[in-house]
């Protein structure tokens, strides 16, 4: 990315947020939530302790004094994809199979959308994002790191699974207080080590240390769950990281080497369940074949109903009808197309898709960003690390079911402040975020869906003295 040079004594103006009790509380929600106070204290699940913090949240929302901005006002690309689909889940109810689970199930499905919502009502400023984007991360991280000293530390496992011949294999899965099972633990690892490269920002040799020493207590977390979908994603992770990074060939060496020791450090069943993913004589090939034939029989289920779908959250439901299995589909584009049919998986991945092209305009937005312009560097890299995330989740998705799990909702309300501010910023910068030679051609995207901008300012560093770097 192209870096400009900014003048030292040029002040950047200070942003000026509001709701800050809002956003306060959707922190404390975020904790609440991801950590399960309500399992580890029974006196805050007695008073329903997620549902009132959230609440409060909403209601410091509505009765706080702001006023948003005219352009804010609008309603961006993605909000207007994400109404579309509530707006055909709520529609199609009576024409699908099971339209009284619908309505049950809406309730789970709103709260996953209150993350959205959330999201772009209290993030107004680099500062709140940057916060945020910390009290998740470290909230994913405890998942992660919790189970993990409680192995170490008292041989704790949380799961079993067969590798055929009546034989069994311990795996780690979330905590005793926790709700995920082994795949889940690898995707909050693969999710996470995205956003914790970004917060932790290895550029000194002490945040290195600790970012190698995070990094591999996480890898060493997906091991022990023996997830083999988390294993390829973890794989597609690094490649992806690599194709992104400016030494690839050096990051392709550290990867060899660290390949070689971590597959000699394992265990032999370990080391045989991964093997399983392309060997049919490997323990555990059954159950690799199993997942996929799975996928197949889902896929067939879903064209029963290939309009409109048997209704919100009843995967596992229609599963149990049609394959005498009580498990959702886990796959995301199987479980989309059996509950909200394939006009509802079009809709779906059309506001995924919107999550990536957010992130993009804000790349675009931010690429030649002055060197000492920290907020657009910033979210630049709050984009790319997005990117990162989305990209890996859908890759993930191929085996994980999320239709109605708040990680989609978050990353997107996320995606939406990031190109808001963003543009925002950059054009309250004028040309101080563009290089000078391309101010006569460049015009700010907007992704607000109004026409593309032609104001660009023809602003010069004669005009506007300090901004090109040089002495005035």
């Amino acid at each position: 990315m192209q870096r400009i040079p900014v003048a030292a004594d040029l002040q950047l103006p200070e942003e000026r947020g509001a709701r800050n009790a809002a956003f306060v509380l959707f922190c404390v929600f975020i904790v609440g939530y991801y950590l399960r106070l309500t399992a580890r204290i029974p006196a805050l699940g007695a008073i329903h302790y997620d549902i009132l913090v959230a609440g409060l949240t909403a209601l410091a929302i509505v009765f706080a004094s702001v006023k948003p901005e005219r352009k804010d006002a609008k309603i961006d690309t993605v909000t207007k994809r994400l109404l579309v689909l509530l707006g055909y889940i709520i529609v199609t109810i009576p024409f699908v199979q099971w339209p009284g689970s619908v309505v049950h199930n809406l309730e789970t499905y709103i709260k996953s959308l209150c993350f959205y919502f959330f999201v772009l009502a209290t993030v107004d400023t680099t500062r709140k994002l940057r916060i945020l984007l910390a009290v998740y991360a470290l909230t994913q991280l405890w998942r992660v790191l919790e189970p993990l000293y409680l192995h170490v530390r008292f041989g704790y496992w949380g799961s079993i699974t067969s590798i055929g011949n009546w034989e069994t294999m311990n795996r780690l899965a979330g905590s005793s207080y926790d709700v995920i099972n082994p795949n889940g633990l690898a995707f909050v690892v693969i999710m996470t080590l995205p956003l914790l490269h970004f917060i932790v920002k290895p550029d000194a040799p002490a945040k290195r240390v600790l970012w190698c020493a995070l990094a591999a207590a996480m890898a060493y977390a997906l091991v022990l769950s023996a997830s083999r979908s988390g294993f390829l994603a973890f794989v597609f992770l690094c490649l992806l990281g690599i194709w992104r990074s400016k030494h690839r060939g050096v990051w392709i060496a550290v990867a060899v080497v660290v390949a070689f020791f971590s597959v000699s450090s394992m265990t032999y069943l370990e080391r045989e369940r991964y093997v399983s993913i392309f060997s049919h004589d490997a323990p555990g090939a059954q159950t690799a074949e199993g997942r996929i034939t799975g996928v197949i029989d889902d896929f067939k289920i879903s064209l029963r109903r290939p309009f409109f779908g048997h209704g919100l959250g009843t995967s596992r439901e229609t599963n149990w009808h049609y394959r005498g299995v009580a498990m959702p589909s886990h796959n995301l584009y199987t479980e989309a197309a059996q509950e909200l049919g394939y006009i509802g998986l079009a809709l779906l991945l059309a506001l995924i898709w919107s999550f990536l092209r957010a992130c993009w305009s804000a790349q675009r937005v931010t690429r030649h960003a002055p060197a000492g312009d920290e907020q657009l560097l910033f979210l630049h890299t709050v984009a790319a690390s997005l990117v990162m995330v989305v990209a890996v989740d859908l890759f993930f998705s191929f085996a994980a079911f999320g239709l109605s799990e708040p990680y989609w909702y978050f990353f997107g309300g996320l995606s939406v402040v990031t190109a808001r501010m963003a543009t925002k910023i950059s054009e309250s910068r004028g040309e101080s975020a563009l290089p000078a030679e391309r101010t006569q051609r460049a015009a700010v995207p907007d992704y607000y869906g109004l026409k593309r901008s032609q104001r660009a300012r023809a602003l010069t560093a004669d005009r506007t003295p300090g901004l090109s770097g040089r002495p005035s």
